[in-house]
């Protein structure tokens, strides 16, 4: 029995394309579409060998001899048809839709019916002209039609991918498709020419190529092999034809000598080119580079000019000039960009970046991003502290569950690789770059040096950061405060504005008063108008209600004044108890209606004399009683007492008085001491509002202690309020404390001071 080498090389052929289906479904970083593609192809191809191989161990004996005989080519057929499926997919091209698939069936079927012969055709299909076409040629001609077809499409479509992919790894790995496309362009052929062990063997060879490209992440690059294998080839064929050419011209020249001195001569030629071997193999690598281009650079002289030229930097803008300018001029990148790195939380409690570009080297600005914290992109910047390619986003199965939205932005940004900026292990920043202009790919020693300058741009980046901040701040607050000074004007409008209606309507409202009154005064008058009692009570409300009209009125206009800054004083020197004494007789009726006590301590009547206008410092104490009375419970107290202070004590010039009006009444919340000067301050809900003038928690305009404070500021004093609470069962009672000057100043208007809390 003779050893059949062609069923050996098929039966092994039949043993590894198993293999390779096998290690495909093994490997963990498993790539999906692609490798089921590649699983299925090689189960095909395993099959295709083992029918190879039962067809020539006399295994298939049932089928027809011509049937038997063109397995192999059907075989070659239909791999050649689902090669290019498998490359569409390698390429992440979209696979064929139902026309494209009805017009592949038609290509493979075509061939396989005539040569089976199923529509009975017959075996001399053409014999005219001198032109004889058989059925059998006109079927292999199909099936060979059919086949280049296939390796055409397949061939053109890879070339037409490489040719418009720009990141150079990405082109890297379908470079590896080229050789392996022509291992089985050429196995076929063979196959084809009746040499099905050499045909099978190169097929396998193509495909274990294939799936090396397609399983293996990180590719040797190509154009690196490329430059080495050529370099190293030229060098060695000028040395080996130098060697030659020298031994040639020695032995023509030593013909004569003695045998030993040709010896002697060859020795010496290979020790010279020996030393010649390195300044030649440096020439030819520079050529080569010329040919291939390569990009060069010095890592010590890149980092230590890096450096030094970005360590100053404060405008943000123009470090990411400086810095990705140093980087192009090392690397050869394209493009790049500068992105600032802010950690905010979103709705729902979850934190996402937010990259910001603040400068590159391309025109044009790049929409901000966002990648959530759950994105496999973002936690590997963050925690990984390596740059990351956008090959390893496109192909590796970690970076698989990152969002469509999220990935589609990066794949905009036409980057190749990614290098984050940490401080105090914080993701601040990111250095995106492009491909380089060499068309190379950035290999590990590029990704160390970029890691090193992304550590070197740390402190640059957060100076910069820092001013940026500083600035916007400064811009935020500029506009602001230029907000402000538009809302202060608006206001001071208004207030002008209520202030002047306010005025005119009181004095609008002064003449029909005037008239009421006046015909309130005759009707009271009129004895035979008064003889019935219900007549005399209707004129008396009347005169009463237009009596406290007039009031409202006159303290509407007093506060007008105040607004308007027109409130006049004439001041005179005056003694603080006849002042007093006068406001206290108008309240005989209401304090013997409400049971309450008013008191004027002895003290008040040793007080100097004040110089001020006696009936503006009237309407003071008069307010401030009408309070008094109206948040004391009846059976309570009000008293007035007084003490002179010096003029430290006083915060005055030459000193001054200070009168307090207290109560036992409910007190004041001290959140309100200050509220409650203000125009138009209500203490209770405006809805329960009870006009009174003396009636207990009696509402009003809310414009008593406003003219209060008004009048004495206008004679260069103060007023505050002091109380522990507001407590309607305890009544902890208010003291209101007015300091008045002893004379006025000669100078400009007496400051508002801050009240003491005690005195």
């Amino acid at each position: 029995m003779t050893f059949d080498l062609t069923l050996a090389v098929l039966a092994a052929s039949f043993a590894l394309y198993l293999f390779v289906a096998s290690l495909v479904l093994w490997r963990r970083d498993f790539r999906g579409r692609e490798a089921y593609w590649l699983v299925l192809y090689a189960g095909l191809a395993a099959l295709w060998e083992l029918a190879q191989v039962g067809a020539r161990a006399g295994w298939l004996a049932a089928i027809r001899a011509d049937v038997r005989a063109d397995l192999r080519l059907y075989g070659a057929l239909i791999l050649a048809g689902w090669f290019l499926l498998l490359t569409r997919s390698f390429l992440r091209l979209p696979l064929p839709d139902w026309k494209e698939w009805i017009v592949g069936g038609v290509l493979i079927a075509l061939p396989i019916l005539l040569d089976l012969n199923v529509l009975g055709l017959p075996d001399l299909l053409i014999s005219s002209w001198g032109w004889e076409i058989p059925r059998t040629g006109a079927a292999f001609a199909a099936l060979v039609a059919s086949w280049g077809l296939w390796m055409v499409l397949t061939m053109r479509l890879t070339a037409r991918v490489h040719r418009r992919t720009q990141q150079p790894l990405h082109r890297n790995r379908i470079s590896y498709w080229v050789p392996a496309l022509g291992l089985m362009v050429f196995g076929d052929g063979a196959l084809f020419a009746g040499r099905a062990g050499l045909g099978s063997a190169f097929h396998l060879l193509g495909v274990g190529v294939a799936a090396y490209a397609m399983l293996t992440h990180h590719l040797p690059d190509v154009r690196r092999a490329a430059r080495v294998s050529l370099s190293n080839v030229t060098a060695a064929i000028l040395l080996v034809v130098a060697y030659v050419t020298g031994i040639v011209v020695l032995q023509a020249l030593l013909q004569t000598a003695p045998g030993y001195a040709l010896v002697l001569a060859g020795a010496a030629l290979a020790v010279a080119l020996a030393f010649a071997s390195v300044p030649l193999r440096q020439r030819v690598r520079n050529s080569v580079n010329l040919l291939i281009p390569a990009a060069g650079y010095d890592p010590g002289r890149t980092v230590r000019e890096y450096s030094q030229s970005v360590s100053n930097i404060l405008e943000i803008d123009q470090l990411a000039h400086v810095a990705l300018g140093l980087i192009r001029g090392a690397l050869g990148a394209q493009h790049g960009a500068l992105f600032l790195v802010d950690r905010e939380k979103e709705a729902g409690g979850r934190d996402d970046f937010h990259l910001r570009r603040v400068g590159g080297l391309r025109a044009g600005a790049a929409l901000p991003g966002r990648l959530s914290a759950a994105n496999p992109v973002a936690a590997y910047l963050d925690k990984e502290y390596r740059p990351l390619t956008q090959y390893d986003i496109d192909l590796l199965s970690r970076f698989r569950e990152t969002p469509a939205d999220e990935r589609a932005w990066l794949a905009g940004l036409g980057m190749d690789v990614y290098v984050p900026i940490y401080s105090k292990g914080s993701w601040i920043g990111l250095l995106a770059l492009g491909p380089k202009e060499s068309r190379d790919r950035y290999f590990d020693d590029d990704l160390n040096l970029l890691s090193t300058l992304a550590d070197q741009t740390t402190v640059a980046l957060e100076n910069a950061r820092l001013v940026d901040n500083l600035r916007q701040l400064y811009q935020d607050l500029r506009e602001a405060y230029s907000a402000l000074d538009e809302a202060n004007k608006n206001l001071e409008h208004l207030d002008r504005a209520k202030s002047d209606f306010i005025s005119v309507l009181s004095h609008e409202l002064r003449t029909p008063l005037g008239l009421l009154l006046g015909y309130s005064q005759l009707l009271a008058g009129d004895t035979d108008f008064n003889t019935r009692a219900d007549r005399q009570q209707m004129v008396e409300g009347m005169h009463k209600g237009a009596m406290r009209l007039k009031e409202i009125i006159d303290s509407t206009l007093d506060m007008a004044m105040i607004d308007n800054r027109t409130l006049r004083l004439y001041r005179s020197p005056a003694p603080v108890l006849p002042l007093l004494q006068k406001v206290c007789e108008g309240f005989e009726t209401p304090l013997a209606e409400r049971k309450l006590r008013l008191e004027i301590r002895d003290e008040v009547s040793r007080l100097p004399n004040i110089e001020s206008d006696a009936d503006a410092l009237g309407k003071v104490f008069y307010h401030l009683i009408v309070n008094a009375i109206k948040y004391t419970p009846d059976g309570g107290r009000i008293t007035l007492a007084g003490r002179g202070l010096t003029a430290e004590q006083a915060q005055l010039a030459e000193g001054g008085v200070e009168i307090v009006v207290g109560d036992t009444g409910i007190g004041i919340d001290p959140r309100f001491h200050e509220l409650i000067f203000t125009k138009f301050y209500q203490t209770g809900e405006v809805a329960t509002h009870s006009s009174g003038k003396t009636k207990f928690k009696g509402g009003g305009p809310g414009l008593g202690l406003a003219i209060v404070r008004g009048i004495v500021e206008a004679h260069g004093g103060r007023v505050w309020v002091e109380s522990q609470g507001y407590d309607e069962t305890n009544c902890p009672g208010s003291q209101f404390h007015v300091v008045l000057p002893l004379r006025r100043r000669a100078t400009a208007e007496q400051p508002r001071l801050r009240a003491p809390r005690s005195t």
